[in-house]
Formats: C-alpha cells, sequence, structure tokens
C-alpha cells in the first residue's frame, strides 16, 4: 500500500500491550556491535525496533560524552523523544521545557571523578580494573514490571505511546537507574522517553572509588 493509500485508509487500532515481544519483558543482556565512534555509527549499530538495543545504545551515549561532548550528545538526540507528559522531565525535556544537557553536569563531565560513572553500568567494569568494561561491550537490562504497568496506564490509551522500563545496575556502588523506552501508535522505532535517566547514570558512587581502583580509572 502506498503513502497516499494509507491516507485514505481507515485507523489503525492503536498500540496495546500485545504488542510487546515477550523477550523484551524479561531480564535480558544486550551486546552492543563494537564501540561506535560518531552518530553514523550508532545508527548503523542500534536496532530501533527493540527497545533493548535503544536503552543499551543510549548508556552508551552517555559514556561517549563523557570523552566528547558534541558526538556524545548528537548520539543521545537521536535516540531520545522530548515527550513526557506524565513524569519530571529532569534533563532531557519533556514537562519542564529544559530540552537538552543541564549545565549542572557539565562540571561532572569535567571531573576525572565523576567522569568514569557511566562505564560502570557495563558488564566486567569492576573496582580492580579501574571500572573498565569487558569488549565487547553488553549491558544487563533488568524489567521493571510495575513502573512499566504504571506508566502504560497513563499513557497508552490516552496518547498511544506504548512504554517498557529497564533498570541498570551500576558495578560501582549498586545504583539502580530506571530508563523508560516507548513507541508511538503507527510507528516500530523505539525512542528514550524518561526524563532522569542520564542524571541518575551520574549519581555519585566515588564510596566505591578504593585507592587501586582511583590508581587504574584513567591509565
Amino acid at each position: 500500500m502506498g503513502l497516499f493509500d494509507k491516507v485514505l485508509a481507515g485507523a489503525s487500532t492503536g498500540s496495546t500491550t500485545s504488542d510487546m515481544s515477550a523477550e523484551w519483558t524479561k531480564d535480558r543482556t544486550v551486546v552492543l556491535k563494537g564501540t561506535p565512534e560518531s552518530l553514523d555509527e550508532v545508527k548503523a549499530a542500534v536496532d530501533l525496533t527493540d527497545p533493548g538495543s535503544v536503552c543499551a545504545y543510549w548508556l552508551y551515549s552517555v559514556m561517549a560524552m563523557t570523552a566528547d561532548y558534541d558526538i556524545g550528545m548528537s548520539m543521545m538526540k537521536f535516540l531520545y523523544a522530548d515527550i513526557e507528559p506524565f513524569g519530571r522531565g529532569f534533563t532531557e525535556g519533556g514537562a519542564s521545557g529544559k530540552a537538552g544537557w543541564d549545565s549542572f553536569f557539565n562540571d561532572r563531565l569535567k571531573d576525572d571523578d565523576y567522569r568514569w560513572l557511566p562505564r560502570a553500568y557495563f558488564a566486567g567494569a569492576v573496582a580492580s580494573n579501574g571500572f573498565k568494561p569487558e569488549t565487547p561491550l553488553s549491558v544487563e537490562l533488568h524489567y521493571n514490571e510495575p513502573n512499566t504497568t504504571t506508566i502504560n496506564g497513563q499513557s497508552l490509551e490516552a496518547l498511544g505511546r506504548l512504554n517498557i522500563v529497564y533498570a541498570v545496575k551500576s558495578n560501582a556502588a549498586g545504583n539502580l537507574v530506571n530508563i523508560t523506552v516507548s513507541k508511538f501508535e503507527g510507528s516500530d522505532r523505539w525512542y528514550v522517553t524518561s526524563g532522569s535517566s542520564s542524571a541518575g547514570i551520574f549519581y555519585d558512587q566515588r564510596s566505591a572509588l578504593t585507592a587501586e581502583a582511583k590508581e587504574k580509572l584513567y591509565s
């Protein structure tokens, strides 16, 4: 069916929770394809039809920003939808109207005591190796069923937005960060829509920095 034919066709039935693959609604490990150096490489690597892939590359994008602000931010903007009617919209945008990066985190990006934090959410990044992840990079996603059910109750029927919430756990001090990924009626593409996930990733876990770990952080 051509695009104009679709214009003339009847409305779709919309998204439902039955659109969620069983694989998406359980704990899973996502292995990244290499270490993308640019937005184009992220676009080639991420599977936009898989919420877990989008979630994993979002975490990678936040980590990439600690090395190159512009490249990391371009990756984040590609993966993020600045729409959050039922959330705080703390950092990335949404209800607060603060699209973009909060200046509060600029200080953390420049401070070696904080800049390592996103690395700690990837497999193999532990204190004994200076929180350096194993390659190929992988991240364990924990399906957050209660939050998923709550958010879908708010936005699925009213807005046609299907959501899945995954939690990622830091190997430093065990910090848990929820990342919400969503897709909209008529689309197979998933976006990150949580308004505070990047803030959570930079949550202060310096208590995990033993003298040995600190020495190995950037060596």
